[in-house]
């Protein structure tokens, strides 16, 4: 089960939000995302599943300091966790990247990485203020083959017929990217609504070498604009 919002608080969202994370990339304001090859080594990201399921919610650098909840808070029954420290300073050197990206400064927001399972799925949805500025990369998968081609999707914006937003003009379009491991999506979290369709269950069972059932790994990395009207989100503006 995932928890989503209504097609009307989406489209609410959407309509609110157009506009108002606006860069220095014409092509990500454009489309509201961006897809980036080859973005991060997946080597540094790797690490195995964790034994047992649900929500891990790391306090700092020590990887034994976490609270752990058994239901995932978004997704029920993958595991998801909030500020793994193995991701603490990437986090960072992601966003120096981005800001090149995008020609404006971030600010860190927070970041989280899950582990899906084979028929769950991320219902469409618009994030909350400090996703502002995300990117979405795949680390690993043992799905082989056509399955392990898991896509992502966004809705680009719509476009209206005055700057009121008081009706759509042209719809924005529902597309689909395929992430290899160490590919990222960079998108507009609060202005574009994003989902991903039910993993697919392959035809036949696949274990790691460490027994674990089958699995697709990704990162959620977060910021705001540091000149933007989210910047209150950040958890520190010194950087």
């Amino acid at each position: 089960m995932t928890k989503g919002m209504t097609e009307e608080q989406i489209a609410h969202q959407e309509r609110l939000n157009t506009g108002t994370s606006w860069t220095n990339n014409d092509t990500f304001d454009r489309n509201g995302y961006l897809l980036l090859k080859n973005f991060w080594d997946p080597k540094e990201l790797y690490c195995d599943p964790p034994d047992e399921r649900g929500q891990y919610n790391y306090w700092d650098a020590n990887p034994e300091h976490f609270t752990h909840e058994p239901v995932e808070a978004q997704v029920e029954g993958s595991t998801s966790r909030y500020w793994y420290p193995q991701y603490r300073q990437i986090h960072t050197y992601i966003r120096l990247k981005l800001e090149k990206i995008i020609g404006r400064k971030l600010y860190n927001t927070y970041y989280y990485d899950r582990f899906y399972y084979p028929g769950q799925e991320l219902l469409k949805h618009a994030d909350r203020d400090a996703c502002e500025i995300s990117v979405s990369i795949h680390v690993s998968t043992n799905l082989e083959g056509q399955d392990a081609n898991w896509p992502i999707w966004i809705k680009t914006p719509d476009t209206y017929i005055d700057n009121g937003k008081t009706k759509i003009m042209v719809a924005g379009e529902n597309h689909s990217l395929i992430l290899k491991p160490g590919d990222g999506m960079l998108y507009k979290g609060c202005e574009r609504p994003h989902w991903r369709e039910p993993l697919p269950c392959p035809r036949k069972r696949i274990f790691s070498k460490n027994n674990l059932d089958v699995y697709y790994h990704q990162i959620f990395f977060h910021y705001v604009l540091q000149d933007g009207i989210r910047a209150q989100c950040a958890w520190d503006r010194s950087r």
